[in-house]
């Protein structure tokens, strides 16, 4: 057989789908012609449908150094890297294929993608737009458009480029969760569920429709079928898990009593906080616990947990019989809103750190109600633009003389607001368990929807958690209390964006509080 009709065997094979044998063909005819960068690219592909990334990668790579000029290989390259989430090289392949083949619609969009997931947001809608002066009729980039727009709060301009790709194509899976997305943005969460469920019927293996859906069921209060729900997120490529240093099998419910149970944190600082309440329930069940968790929250967790077992996340895992994500807790022990404790404070600080603390506040308070400060979140999050806020946005509380404020934002941004009026005591925060100590000398916190609100909240402490107009699933819908923290007042936007009102309430709440204190 010729090398012609070689290829058109692979051709065929790959139409099939038996990406295996098409693989096998290409690397035949590669031994003959080992400097064709095209046919490493048709290896590539055929190894990605097969789904041998590392395989798909290095085909790519080799058609990139033996054609360094050839976009179609840095195009098919940056594809598989924004798949596996590289998003820093993704972006720079894709640069390289746009240099390479300027004012191509299929590159210009693809850069946009990922431009977008970067969150340059801005400049992901130059590059949609490009693509579309090009070929207006293309629709992922019209429906990529209507992400970016919304993503920039203008609404009724994205609206019509998200209806605009579903009339397009109305059966299209990733526009009826556009939709979906779109609506639940606009508070209308009971038609979002109804196009999630929509998307999940035009293919029902998309992953991120089934997810929405979760979330919005937890939203709406059915925490049992919307966690359960959640765990579709196991089957994400690339989706975070501990290492392959584990061997044991994963808890799904399994008898506890006398096993060695692993709970390892699986996502962020605030998640580890809402989810250790269900710590003692595993003990109660009879299983020696052990926690990994970031060395940040490893104090606090020792505090706070009896006969727990606390491990650094970094350090390789101990034996176990059973292991399970603590953002699987929920789903696992079956929490409804009727079972789900609010039994709190779960979390508790030293008491000799705390008394520091409340002699350090009332010193620089000097005699005025103190309240702690957090005006934004890890803006690695993927919500973190519509939950975080500016300086501008909140710096109008400062303006109340009777109020000691202490900014409690540690990292990078808590440098961003320098005003003199906020004192500013993160030299100290050097972990949650000093954080929670000054908390609770503290008369209330403020905070926007990121770990120290978690921390306040399962504390016990007085906190105002100021939310954006689509939260998180877990802070349900229209309701101003949390069944997770009692304590808590949550504060909504009435409307995307738009922090002003929000504040005005929380103004509110600081010219009473000195009045309130007194009537403790």
């Amino acid at each position: 057989m010729d090398d012609e009709a070689h290829l058109n065997a692979a051709a065929a094979a790959y139409g099939a789908g038996d990406f295996r044998r098409a693989a096998d063909i290409f690397r035949d005819v590669l031994s003959r012609h080992p400097d064709v960068a095209a046919l490493h690219i048709n290896l590539g592909a055929a190894l990605r449908g097969a789904g041998d990334n590392a395989g798909a990668e290095a085909a790519y790579l080799d058609a990139t150094t033996r054609a360094p000029k050839n976009a179609l290989a840095w195009f098919n390259l940056a594809n598989l890297l924004r798949e596996t989430r590289r998003d820093g090289e993704a972006l720079a392949a894709y640069r390289k294929a746009d240099t390479l083949q300027p004012a191509t619609p299929e590159i210009l969009n693809n850069l946009g993608v990922q431009l977008y997931d970067c969150g340059a947001i801005a400049e992901a809608l130059k590059h949609y737009d490009a693509a579309l002066a090009i070929r207006p009729d293309f629709t992922d980039a019209t429906a990529n458009r209507g992400n970016a727009l919304q993503r920039m709060g203008r609404m009724a301009d994205a609206e019509i480029s998200i209806r605009a790709a579903l009339a397009a194509m109305p059966d299209n899976p990733v526009y009826r969760l556009n939709m979906a997305s779109f609506l639940a943005a606009n508070g209308d969460h009971g038609a979002a569920l109804g196009w999630a469920d929509r998307a999940i019927e035009a293919d029902p293996s998309y992953i991120e429709a089934r997810l929405k859906r979760a979330g919005l069921l937890i939203q709406q209060g059915n925490l049992e079928a919307g966690f359960a729900g959640y765990e579709d997120r196991w089957l994400i490529p690339g989706w975070h898990m501990l290492p392959d240093k584990i061997t044991a099998p994963v808890w799904q419910g399994e008898y506890l009593a006398g096993k060695r149970l692993l709970v390892w944190n699986e996502q962020g600082f605030g998640d580890a906080l809402m989810y250790a309440r269900f710590l003692p329930e595993l003990q109660a069940m009879g299983a020696q616990v052990t926690l990994m968790c970031e060395k940040a929250l490893m104090r606090l967790m020792h505090q706070c947990f009896d006969d727990i077992n606390i491990v650094d996340l970094a350090a390789p895992p101990p034996a176990a019989d059973f292991h399970v994500s603590i953002m699987s807790l929920p789903a696992q022990l079956g929490v409804t809103p009727e079972t789900l404790s609010t039994d709190t404070p779960y979390l508790r600080a030293a008491d000799d750190e705390i008394a520091t603390w409340k002699a350090d506040v009332a010193r620089r308070a000097n005699g005025k109600p103190s309240v702690g400060l957090v005006w934004a979140g890890n803006p690695g999050q993927a919500h973190d633009y519509a939950r975080s806020m500016a300086p501008d946005d909140i710096a109008s509380l400062l303006d109340n003389d009777d109020i000691a404020f202490f900014n409690l934002l540690v990292g990078p941004r808590g440098n961003t607001w320098r005003d003199p009026r906020l004192i500013d005591v993160r030299d100290q925060l050097t972990d949650f368990a000093a954080t929670a100590a000054l908390m609770k000398a503290l008369d209330l916190i403020i905070s926007v929807d990121s770990a120290p609100a978690h921390l306040a909240g399962g504390l016990g402490c007085s906190v105002q958690i100021l939310l954006s107009f689509d939260p998180d699933s877990r802070y349900f819908l229209a309701r101003n209390n949390s069944p997770w923290y009692p304590s808590a007042t949550l504060v909504r936007q009435k409307y995307p964006g738009n922090w002003a009102d929000s504040v005005r309430s929380v103004q509110q709440t600081l010219v009473t509080l000195p009045r309130s204190l007194k009537g403790r």
